[in-house]
């Protein structure tokens, strides 16, 4: 064979090989590696979610976890609002208390039980009952009007109901008699 003809057989072999890697590299390799870029797409996608679904947990966690505190706090602040009993020694408490911090001095006290006001049926409020407190009270008007403050501050829900102001005979020293009512509500089990 000549050595021209031992040329060209090595380069149409080489030419063959070429193809054939080219061949092989388009129908094996080019579809598999395309599969795989679809599949890494698909992983990147699925831990982008789970990690922004983790995040979003996390988050929901946190604030319920936060507002847990915040609304047993509130549910407390609710007891204490509108117990589930009288607590009538709490009430005249209270209301002593208010008067002594105001400078007025309670006469007498007189104690109502008024109707419970029942639930309307299929409701979720429940019934509640009232505690009527009548006061006698004696002080200065400024120290009254502070009284009335404290009680519309006062964290038990009372209502005034009446209130009655008598003049003592000495208008100089500015102490009046009063008569105040007020409602105190609690719920009924």
């Amino acid at each position: 064979m000549k050595a021209s003809t031992k040329r060209l057989l090595a380069l149409m072999s080489s030419a063959l090989l070429i193809l054939l890697a080219l061949i092989i590299y388009v129908v094996l390799l080019k579809p598999e590696y395309t599969n795989i870029q679809d599949l890494r797409g698909k992983l990147k996608s699925s831990v982008d979610f789970y990690n922004a679904q983790a995040q979003a947990v996390d988050y929901v966690n946190n604030l319920y976890a936060k507002n847990k505190i915040d609304i047993e706090q509130t549910q407390k602040d609710l007891v204490l609002a509108l117990p589930d009993q009288e607590e009538v020694a709490n009430v005249i408490y209270q209301i002593q208390r208010i008067s002594a911090l105001n400078n007025i001095a309670i006469d007498s006290v007189n104690l109502d039980r008024l109707p419970i006001q029942q639930k309307i049926t299929n409701s979720l409020v429940k019934g509640y009952g009232t505690l009527r407190v009548s006061l006698k009270l004696v002080g200065s008007y400024e120290s009254f009007k502070e009284l009335l403050k404290f009680l519309e501050g006062n964290i038990r829900t009372m209502d005034v109901k009446t209130l009655r102001v008598y003049q003592v005979n000495d208008l100089e020293v500015g102490i009046f008699n009063y008569e105040l009512v007020v409602d105190t509500y609690y719920q009924v089990k």
